[in-house]
């Protein structure tokens, strides 16, 4: 009696084994994509988490209303990119505080542009650009403050940086902070001062008029 063939059985086990190593590489594959995607994800996080914690950290400098220190934004008074308090000691400060959204700083700009003109050789103006959000240039150019020192707060509550803002009493935008001759802190105004009031501070203040 002649044997059967096996050949068939043959082809139909080696197409099972071969079904099955295919899927064990489809599933290894995908374990594989998996992975990687779970790895980049990971990395965005990690990378969004290093970001926060990298802008959270505070900002060198000082703000405390006797001997504050802060990065320049434009016209530094020495060469190491800082603004500092003792810079200015021999003539009386005005510290005015701005920023780009500020309608009432916008507003105050003109008188200040030019009481600093007409009593520069007497008087220091120094700008503080205070919780920043926008092109902190715009109004020093518009109304011709650019040459003023112009100091960048730092740290604080707010975004873009608050804390010399809040030392001094801030309780909105602007403040106007003077100093006397010798660096001691005088007074704080809260909110937009106009030619008249800006001239009484300094004659009361400074005795300039």
């Amino acid at each position: 009696m002649a044997k059967k063939s096996t050949a068939p059985t043959r082809r139909k086990r080696a197409t099972a084994q071969e079904r099955q190593a295919a899927a064990i590489r489809a599933d290894r594959k995908a374990r594989l994509q998996w992975v990687a995607v779970i790895g980049v994800g990971v990395l965005i996080v990690v990378g969004v988490l290093g970001a926060s914690v990298l802008s959270s950290r505070p900002e060198s400098g000082n703000t405390t209303a006797a001997a504050w220190d802060l990065p320049a934004r434009d016209n530094a008074t020495n060469s190491d990119g800082r603004i500092k308090l003792a810079d200015f000691r021999g003539k009386p400060i005005v510290l005015n505080f701005y920023a780009d959204w500020c309608t009432a700083c916008e507003a105050e700009l003109p008188a200040f542009s030019l009481l600093s003109n007409e009593f520069r050789d007497q008087v220091n103006f120094v700008h503080v650009n205070s919780q920043e959000s926008g092109d902190w240039r715009r109004l020093v150019d518009k109304f011709g403050t650019d040459w003023w020192p112009i100091a960048k707060d730092i740290n604080g509550q707010q975004s873009g940086g608050s804390a010399l803002w809040r030392t001094l009493g801030g309780t909105g935008m602007p403040i106007t902070a003077f100093y006397d001759a010798n660096g001691n802190y005088l007074d704080t105004v809260n909110g937009a001062m106009d030619e008249g009031s800006l001239r009484r501070a300094l004659a009361g203040l400074f005795g300039v008029s």
